[in-house]
């Protein structure tokens, strides 16, 4: 997979730009060939044997803009479902598909809430939780996200790659990092 684009410096000015960064594939559509195309990997994420996507944000989480769409995914099984008090918890992982150019970040382990009336809560997406391997118990599930993101030709980035430093001079406007800003900020931001 390639993932030049991540580190190019044309490439970082352009999505702290909320800019396409690739003109290859959907994104040579614009914003709604890629939301498309981000539906469509999104659907083949949840075909997977082991796993099924949870819910898949593609609304900007209601207000602001997000760079990314936000994919939780837990295992088909519904081992990883459990409910009390009207509450209904499931732990998953995080994938958030760029919007910008194909590229992923996937993280760790985390636990998605809901309740009655629409109550909820989980976490957004954080470098410090960035999954370089596997994590304990997931291994079949991260095996199966790669091959989907790997037949959408998707760059699955890690938190090497993510965590470099960007250009003094590079402001991003978001709400989930501060300077100084890296990669990471560079292509997953959120801003309300």
């Amino acid at each position: 997979m390639n993932r030049k684009p991540a580190t190019d410096p044309i490439a970082l000015l352009s999505a702290v730009h909320d800019a396409p960064a690739s003109m290859a594939g959907a994104w040579a559509g614009g914003a709604v060939s890629v939301e498309g195309f981000l539906r469509w990997v999104v659907a083949d994420l949840d075909r997977m044997p082991t796993s099924i996507v949870h819910h898949a944000e593609f609304q900007h989480y209601g207000s602001g803009y997000a760079s990314y769409v936000e994919v939780f995914i837990t295992k088909r099984d519904g081992s990883m479902r459990r409910s009390e008090n009207g509450w209904t918890h499931v732990e998953g992982l995080s994938l958030a598909l760029c919007r910008l150019a194909p590229l992923a970040a996937l993280f760790e382990p985390d636990i998605r809430s809901s309740g009655p009336g629409g109550g909820g809560g989980h976490g957004l997406p954080d470098l410090s939780r960035v999954a370089d391997a596997a994590p304990p118990g997931w291994t079949e599930e991260y095996r199966q996200i790669g091959q989907v993101l790997d037949r959408h030709d998707i760059a699955l980035l890690d938190s090497q790659v993510l965590s470099l430093p960007l250009e003094a001079e590079l402001r991003v406007e978001t709400v989930l990092g501060s300077p100084p800003y890296s990669v990471f900020d560079a292509w997953f931001h959120w801003r309300d």
